[in-house]
């Protein structure tokens, strides 16, 4: 299996999704090259998230967002994909 990137991207009017240059740069993509792609839809559901621990329901969307980062590096941790 070759080098992997998680990164997010925006899905264009004609279908097509966008790769971030940074992505296209660290795994050396040329135009018109074939990758394979893992799609999974992001849908935060804050008000659902905050309701299931109390902790959760005086945090500022910034320090959720720490979390989130947090465990999206903790989810990638040993898998090879590319640290961007």
């Amino acid at each position: 299996m070759g080098t992997t990137a998680t990164f997010t991207a925006e899905l264009l009017g004609d279908g097509h999704l966008s790769i971030p240059e940074k992505v296209v740069k660290a795994l050396s993509l040329k135009k018109g090259e074939k990758v394979k792609a893992v799609i999974e839809a992001e849908k935060f559901d804050k008000e659902g998230f905050l309701g299931l621990s109390g902790i959760w329901k005086d945090k500022s969307a910034d320090e959720i967002a720490i979390y989130n980062k947090i465990l999206e590096e903790r989810e990638s941790f040993g898998r090879g994909e590319v640290k961007l």
